[in-house]
């Protein structure tokens, strides 16, 4: 009798199995029913938003539905993460991973509630190349110049960010690590325009900018470019650090997608499909390019690799510079 019951409750859990598989089957199947929503780790109007929505007009011809850009900034970048991690995994919440709120978010905030593990990367899009600028009328023309400057007056500098944590922090203290642990003080700001107002005004003297923040004053002949974070073709007479003897010092600042932990296989596949048409279509980069944002495709395993190699970068740099999120 113990055995007939026995046999019956296996029969009846692996006859349960099969439902349930069927069913995640037909759902993954009709997969999307409904409009998707895609997280925005910051605010509307920006260049990450431009980006997002760039993106959601080619996933919706793609899927079929409306993908609807949703901004929910703040902490850097981590809220958008913390919600992207516990949303339902069924394919209706998708949204940005960057270098903020992946990157340097859990490599120096111990107390974040999410990790690398609990997203399923759908690839990564595209990437801001970092620039150190100064005012056209200062007197550095060459990063070294700048460097000795700092060496012999150390404190009197100051240099401009987007904020503590941010790839344009991480960057310029890495250079200032690199190039004999100068003395420039560290001013945080909100936003590109006060950044951008800072530099113009002498507020500050110099940073690591974001291409998108400084491109507008750079063609108005308003800013110097002393170098680039990274070779960029369009800018092939601005040396990189590398060029400028700092091999270090390449930290962009970068974009990707991700989904829940937990999809189903034939929703994520989907997924990802669509993703790689998007993030590889000639219109959509062609429109990155024109925000300011260089096209930068990494499959999801080429991405994640390179966000596991970055965020222990930035815990080196934030080691050394005694940087820490709160």
């Amino acid at each position: 009798m113990k055995q007939k019951r026995k046999r019956m409750w296996i029969l009846g859990l692996t006859v349960g199995i099969g439902v349930l598989i069927y069913l995640n089957s037909a759902i993954a199947a009709d997969y999307p029913t409904k409009p998707i929503e895609y997280i925005c780790p910051f605010g509307a109007g920006g260049p990450t938003s431009l980006a997002n929505r760039i993106m959601a007009e080619k996933l919706s011809q793609l899927l079929g539905q409306p993908v609807v850009v949703i901004n929910k900034p703040g902490a850097g970048g981590a809220i958008a993460a913390a919600f992207i991690a516990r949303a339902k995994p069924d394919g209706y919440t998708i949204g940005d991973v960057t270098s903020a709120g992946n990157g340097v978010t859990l490599a120096l905030r111990p107390d974040v509630t999410y990790k690398n593990s609990d997203f399923e990367l759908l690839g990564q899009y595209g990437t801001h190349f970092l620039a150190m600028a100064v005012k056209e009328d200062a007197p550095w023309k060459t990063v070294r110049d700048l460097a000795e400057y700092a060496k012999k007056n150390p404190g009197v500098l100051k240099y401009g960010s987007s904020g503590v944590g941010s790839a344009t922090q991480l960057c310029m203290e890495l250079f200032k690590l690199t190039a004999g642990k100068l003395a420039i003080d560290h001013i945080p700001f909100k936003s590109g325009p006060e950044i951008t107002a800072a530099l113009l005004g002498g507020h500050i003297h110099t940073g690591t900018f974001t291409w998108g923040t400084v491109k507008a004053v750079y063609d108005a002949k308003k800013i110097r470019v002393l170098a680039l974070s990274i070779p960029v073709e369009e800018l092939p007479g601005i040396p990189t650090f590398a060029q400028a003897g700092y091999p270090e010092v390449n930290l962009t600042a970068y974009y990707g997608t991700a989904a829940p932990k937990g999809l189903p296989r034939e929703i994520l596949n989907k997924l990802r499909d669509a993703c790689a048409k998007t993030f590889q279509d000639p219109k959509t980069r062609e429109a990155f390019r024109n925000i300011g944002l260089t096209p930068d495709y990494k499959t999801p395993e080429e991405f994640s690799k390179f966000m596991e190699d970055r965020i222990m970068v930035y815990k080196r740099i934030g080691s050394e510079a005694n940087i820490t999120l709160d």
